[in-house]
């Protein structure tokens, strides 16, 4: 064998190891891709919006109150809340992306609650996030399977059907 086969049977050889090498590479890339869009995949949908509320302004009764609304988990698509200070209930809606700092919020006015309480709390705060999924803030954020039902029956227990609308949390549309 002369050297100019050897250099051939070389040549030979380090492009099989190149192309082995480039098929094995190809196929570990696509495999880490797959595994980390599963894994981003399931990340989002671990991370639910968890809405955090400052009481911060008591505006005179009958006015609209201001309050602090910050995002501490995922996107926030929509949130509805209803909050009670003294004898007085106050609704809204908002709508937050993901770790947003607080922002202040105004809330009108709704009705006269049926009884009275010494500190300002949230009576109803429903999350839903961009996925879809809807969340009960108040009970240690379990998911709600039907948010139309679910809040019709919340509303129904607080007495105030046909008082609000949570379009954003529900997805029907504004009247």
């Amino acid at each position: 064998m002369n050297s100019g086969q050897i250099g051939v049977a070389l040549l030979g050889a380090t492009a099989l190891f190149a192309l082995w090498a480039a098929i094995f590479a190809t196929r570990a890339d696509r495999a880490t891709r797959r595994a980390t869009r599963l894994a981003g995949e399931r990340w989002e949908a671990s991370t639910k919006p968890v809405p955090h509320i400052t009481f911060t302004e008591f505006a005179s009764p009958g006015q609209s109150i201001q309050v602090q609304v910050e995002n501490l988990g995922g996107i926030l698509a929509g949130c509805g809340m209803i909050l009670q200070k003294g004898d007085e209930l106050y609704a809204g809606e908002v709508t937050l992306p993901e770790k947003a700092p607080a922002r202040p919020i105004s809330l009108p006015f709704i009705v006269k609650a049926w009884q009275r309480t010494a500190q300002p709390k949230p009576l109803l705060l429903v999350a839903r996030d961009v996925a879809g999924r809807c969340w009960d803030c108040l009970d240690g954020g379990k998911q709600v399977k039907d948010p139309k039902k679910w809040l019709a029956g919340q509303l129904r227990g607080l007495r105030m059907q046909g008082m609000v609308d949570f379009p954003s949390v529900t997805g029907t549309a504004r009247r």
